[in-house]
């Protein structure tokens, strides 16, 4: 795209919101770096893949007997870049930088696409609340990625709508291509946008013509625009009936399958599907005054008053209504569990924000200078609480990073952790902590994500060890030290529970809260805090999964 195209739809309106709005952005690229850990549940589980995929391009590396590599895949995409970008700085660096990129992508990508379609752009900064969302939170890394890419190329799709250019249609073609890879669920989110955003704005384009020519060229833009995403569909599908054809069932539990909380529920606890992530609720209070401001800006221009104040305003393009219908009816109609995935109809309420602001009118000239400060005033307040929320996680998880340095290299390791949630973080951001290790270590996991269809790095035929009759993943107390899954990983990290103390006296009590009978049977090595490893090799099977 020419580079004038992106100046124009990418500048906030003043030169002083300019540089807030992307100072803004930045300070949540910063946020990501803060902690050697990051508090994102499924993050390092991705982040080891991303790794092992990195190993795998080693034709020699023994990671071959146990895992390989499809890139035919809708949810791959940041392992791919994560896995190349390693071959040059540390795994961990890279992760972050593909997951803070996607942030920036997407606070650039909203201001885009606001631009593109005629909204006020300070409404970007109102965005801002939720780019650090609940699937962020939850790890969903491949998700953040699509979500971004689906932002840009709705952005591009939406200039297509008002112009079409070849170079407009061949970026269509490659971001949407991109986002299908990165994740279905982001090209689901991008066919339901630009559906939605194209009838209103390919009829503004032929607001001048007669009725009789303005619908059937209204249409055939419609079409121009929008058939570039048939390739990144076809993706979605090809993939599909393939992963079908490997497991008819898609690991689905019929008891979850489905299953939604009442609509009510999503209404009331909307700020917790939105973001909720912090423990003090601080990140849903301030998606709250962001929608209590986007919803003023409605407030005032119904009033008819305001706008004879403003003068003639039919120049001005209106708000777009049918994505926010579609995307908040999407939301409301969709299940917690569908197809064997968790946590679905949540990662709705990031674009339901979007929707509203696309829906949003411009603020009476007589209030915009002091509605845009409010507005980038709470985007610079939610990212300068993100960074605080980062700091106060790499204060309660360094001694976990420490233990992590000080374990011996290339080992199979397990994570036994009790009180996974922190002070700063919730959603049980340390349950993963293994990954963690493997990734840092180069070493192998217990619980490794390997198993899904959908990652691309997978375990072959045989590579998996047999799965446990009881996983102590998200219940500590399961754990059993001689069950033939715990001996395959002998490398185990424990989290002790908050309430008890830190200090080296501690250890007899750890040894027995964890091993059991073999209490004094493994061997210690590091402690730092909360956070405990010990050597369990040799330690007798017995028999049990």
């Amino acid at each position: 795209m020419p580079a004038d195209t992106f100046r124009e739809h990418l500048v906030v309106g003043s030169k002083s919101a300019t540089i807030a709005y992307w100072a803004t952005l930045s300070l949540i690229f910063v946020a990501i770096f803060v902690p050697k850990l990051l508090p994102c549940t499924d993050y390092p589980q991705h982040l080891a893949l991303a790794d092992i995929g990195r190993r795998l391009a080693n034709p020699n590396a023994p990671e071959h007997a146990h895992y390989w590599i499809n890139y035919f895949t809708y949810n791959g995409l940041f392992h791919v870049l994560v896995a190349n970008l390693g071959r040059l700085v540390p795994i961990e660096l890279a992760g972050k930088f593909v997951l803070a990129s996607s942030l920036f992508l997407l606070g650039g990508s909203v201001l885009g696409l606001l631009r593109a379609v005629g909204r006020p752009p300070a409404l970007a900064a109102l965005f801002v609340p939720v780019l650090f969302s609940f699937a962020v939170g939850w790890g969903f890394a491949n998700y953040a990625l699509g979500t971004a890419l689906a932002v840009l190329t709705a952005a591009l799709i939406a200039q297509s709508l008002r112009r079409p250019r070849r170079v407009l249609t061949l970026a269509v073609v490659l971001f949407g291509l991109l986002c299908a890879m990165a994740h279905v669920l982001g090209m689901l989110l991008l066919c339901v946008l630009t559906l939605a955003m194209a009838p209103e704005l390919s009829l503004r384009a032929f607001e001048q013509e007669p009725l009789a020519r303005r619908v059937p060229r209204a249409f055939l833009r419609c079409v121009i625009a929008l058939a570039p995403l048939l390739l990144g569909a076809a993706w979605c599908l090809a993939v599909y009936k393939v992963q079908y054809a490997w497991d008819p069932g898609m690991y689905k539990d019929p008891t979850l399958e489905g299953t939604s909380p009442p609509v009510w529920q999503k209404l009331v606890f909307f700020g917790a599907w939105a973001t909720g992530v912090h423990s003090d609720l601080s990140d849903q209070i301030l998606v709250f005054v962001a929608l209590a401001v986007a919803l003023a800006a409605v407030a005032m221009r119904v009033f008819r008053r305001d706008r004879e104040r403003d003068g003639d305003r039919s120049t001005e393009h209106g708000a777009l209504l049918l994505p926010m219908i579609g995307i908040f009816a999407a939301y409301l109609l969709t299940p917690m569990v569908f197809i064997g995935t968790h946590l679905i109809f949540p990662r709705l309420a990031q674009p339901v924000v979007l929707g509203i602001l696309l829906a949003t009118p411009a603020w009476p000239k007589r209030l915009a200078s002091r509605a845009e400060t409010t507005a980038l005033a709470v985007g610079l307040i939610a990212a300068a609480n993100l960074v605080v929320h980062m700091g106060i996680f790499a204060y309660e998880t360094n001694d976990a990073s420490r233990v992590i340095d000080e374990a011996p290299r290339g080992r199979k390791a397990t994570a036994v952790v009790y009180d996974s949630e922190t002070f700063s973080f919730r959603n049980g951001t340390l349950v993963h902590l293994a990954a963690y290790y493997a990734a840092r270590k180069e070493g192998d996991w217990a619980f490794a994500f390997a198993r899904y269809l959908s990652v691309p790095v997978r375990y072959t035929k045989n590579g998996a060890p047999p799965w446990p009759y009881r996983g102590w993943e998200f219940g500590p107390h399961e754990y059993n030290p001689r069950c033939k899954y715990a001996r395959n990983f002998d490398l185990v990290f424990v989290k002790v529970p908050d309430d008890w103390d830190e200090g080296p006296a501690m250890e007899p009590f750890v040894r027995k809260l964890v091993f059991k009978q073999d209490a004094f049977a493994v061997k210690l090595v590091s402690h730092h805090g909360h956070y405990w490893a010990f050597d369990s090799a040799g330690l007798p099977e017995d028999g049990t999964y």
